[in-house]
């Protein structure tokens, strides 16, 4: 991936325990994630954070906001949403003597790329379930009307069809009291 915001170091790099103030707009590119789901960012993002020369590197905290818009889990309509999160960075200068461990950030020269901290932070807050709101009704499974609107007469399913075999069990093997069986 392109960089989405790079920091330039240099006024900090040679000066360990100095502080760098940052406080930017960034304007992200929509994303696809897991299932094909779009995350679309709807831009500018506020970021604001200060890097710290550790010495042996560089220490990136802060926090990022805005507004993204994705689909709902239940009703399948696009549905706005808010987002903070907190960031936090170690980034190490590349060495040729070591190896690098996967978890760490590195950087060469005079500028750290923040691209993946701030996606990994801004994914990290999005919820697994994506809802409108948690009153969401969703679509019916027969007709597919959007129960948020209107309410349909099918008749559901209350039973799934492909337990039909535990069921049948249940009767003959587990129905007792207490779980014991029949028998």
């Amino acid at each position: 991936m392109e960089p989405i915001f790079m920091v330039d170091i240099f006024p900090i790099k040679d000066l360990p325990g100095e502080i760098m103030e940052i406080q930017e707009e960034i304007d992200f590119p929509d994303l696809t994630g897991a299932g094909n789901r779009l995350l679309k960012f709807i831009n500018p993002w506020d970021l604001k954070c200060q890097v710290t020369n550790i010495n042996k590197g560089f220490q990136v905290i802060g926090k990022i906001e805005g507004y993204y818009e994705l689909v709902c889990d239940r009703c399948l309509k696009n549905f706005k949403s808010y987002l903070e999160t907190e960031i936090f960075d170690n980034f190490l200068p590349v060495h040729n003597s070591y190896e690098q461990e996967e978890e760490e950030r590195v950087f060469s020269g005079a500028k750290i790329d923040l691209t993946p901290t701030l996606l990994e932070a801004i994914n990290l807050k999005i919820p697994i379930k994506n809802l409108c709101s948690q009153d969401c009704q969703g679509l019916c499974p027969v007709c597919g009307v959007d129960l948020n609107f209107k309410t349909c007469d099918c008749q559901k399913e209350t039973f799934d069809p492909r337990l039909a075999k535990l069921l049948k069990w249940k009767e003959l093997e587990g129905g007792g009291s207490g779980g014991q069986s029949k028998r």
